[in-house]
C-alpha cells in the first residue's frame, strides 16, 4: 500500500540539524495559523492577518484585469501582469511574497524570483489559506500537505500495484507544486528540479519523499538549462549532502 509514513516527531540523524529544525517547528506554526485566523473578523483577508507577524512580507501587486487567470488557478505569475511590487528591502529568489490585486488585497502567496519571466508561483490562494490556515506563508507545512496529498491521490489509482511499480508521484503543477516532478521506480525516486525553490527546499523534500512507502534510493536531476532562466547556475554549485537516510543511485545513465 502507498502512503507517506508519518513526518512528526524528530527526523532522522542523517536530516541536517536546519532540516531537523524546520519541521519541528510546523506544528507549532500550523496550531499558531489557525488560532490567528479564528480570532479574525470574517470580512478580513485571512493572508493580511498572517502577514502582519511576518516581518518584510512583500506584496506583488496585478495590473487591472490581470487577476481572475490566477484566481482561477494560473499558478505562475508572469512580469508582465505585474503592476509594482511594495517592500523594503525588494524581495530575493526564493522569497515568500503575496500576490494582490489592484486594492491591493491578497489573492494568495507564493515565491518569488527576482530573474525569471515567471516572477512568482503561486502556492496557495486565498479562499484556500482560509479553509486550511495551517499552510498558509509556510512552505515546509505546504510541501508536507502536497505530497501526501499526491500520495493518496495514486493510492486512489491504485498505484504501485503487483503489475506497475512506476509511475509519476507528483507532477508539477498538476499536483499544485510547480517546478517539481517525482517519478518512482519500484524503490527509486528521480526528483526533476525546474525551478529555483525547488533547489531551495531541496533538503524538506528529499526528506518528505524519503517517508513516501517502498522509497529506498533517491536521485536529484536539476534541469540545468531552465535553472539558468531561473537565475540559478547548478554548474558553480558543489553537490550537497544526502539529507535523508537513502542511497542516491543513477538510474538513466
Amino acid at each position: 500500500m502507498l502512503r507517506l509514513r508519518a513526518c512528526g516527531g524528530t527526523a532522522p540523524a542523517s536530516v541536517p540539524a536546519l532540516v531537523r529544525s524546520r519541521l519541528s517547528r510546523r506544528s507549532s506554526s500550523a496550531a499558531y495559523a489557525a488560532a490567528t485566523v479564528a480570532s479574525a473578523s470574517s470580512s478580513s483577508s485571512t493572508l493580511e492577518d498572517l502577514a502582519a507577524e511576518h516581518r518584510g512580507l512583500a506584496k506583488v501587486i496585478l495590473k487591472k484585469g490581470k487577476t481572475q487567470i490566477f484566481r482561477d488557478g494560473s499558478p505562475m505569475v508572469y512580469s508582465g501582469a505585474v503592476n509594482r511590487i511594495i517592500g523594503r528591502p525588494p524581495p530575493k529568489s526564493g522569497d515568500i511574497v503575496l500576490v494582490a490585486d489592484g486594492t491591493e488585497k491578497p489573492i494568495g502567496w507564493g515565491l518569488y524570483n527576482s530573474v525569471s519571466m515567471f516572477c512568482v508561483r503561486l502556492m496557495q490562494l486565498e479562499e484556500e489559506a482560509r479553509r486550511d490556515p495551517t499552510c498558509a506563508l509556510n512552505m515546509e507545512r505546504l510541501l508536507e500537505a502536497r505530497i501526501s496529498s499526491a500520495v493518496g491521490l495514486r493510492h486512489s489509482l491504485g498505484l504501485p500495484s503487483a503489475d506497475t511499480n512506476a509511475y509519476r508521484l507528483i507532477n508539477s503543477e498538476g499536483d499544485r507544486l510547480s517546478g517539481l516532478i517525482v517519478d518512482i521506480f519500484a524503490d527509486v525516486a528521480v526528483i526533476a528540479s525546474s525551478a529555483a525553490w525547488v533547489e531551495k527546499y531541496r533538503q524538506e523534500i528529499q526528506f518528505l519523499v524519503s517517508k513516501v512507502n517502498g522509497v529506498s534510493h533517491i536521485k536529484w536531476r536539476p534541469s540545468t538549462d531552465i535553472l539558468k532562466e531561473e537565475g540559478l547556475d547548478i554548474s558553480e554549485h558543489k553537490e550537497p549532502a544526502s539529507t535523508c537516510s537513502t542511497v542516491k543511485v543513477d538510474l538513466l545513465t
